[in-house]
């Protein structure tokens, strides 16, 4: 069993824009991971002509390793509390890096 969870869920920033909604949930006892849990992490099924955001509570390492995973997305952005999704990769010509997307939290099942 892995000890990081990836669920992805179908989301809307506050303007509209739809996404996915990556949230990361460590599940060791501990709630630390070491590098080896990335070895045979697979992301869950995503639309890539959709963005992305990264959210929840993991090391940098973790989600350096999203991002690249997330590239072939239209954009990829990580929830910063303060601000919302922080664009930190693009494909998309509406979309720009450092370009901040509020929004509020889905709801985890």
């Amino acid at each position: 069993m892995s000890s990081v969870e990836l669920t992805v869920i179908p989301h809307q920033t506050r303007s509209g824009l739809n996404y996915q909604h990556l949230h990361i949930e460590i599940l060791s006892e501990n709630g630390v991971i070491v590098p080896q849990d990335l070895k045979g992490l697979k992301l869950p099924k995503l639309d890539y002509s959709q963005g992305v955001i990264l959210e929840g509570k993991a090391p940098i390492w973790l989600y350096g390793y999203l991002v690249h995973e997330c590239h072939p997305a239209a954009w990829v952005a990580c929830y910063d509390t303060r601000l919302g999704g922080v664009v930190v990769a693009t494909h998309s010509p509406t979309i720009n890096v450092s370009q901040v997307l509020p929004l509020d939290l889905p709801t985890f099942s």
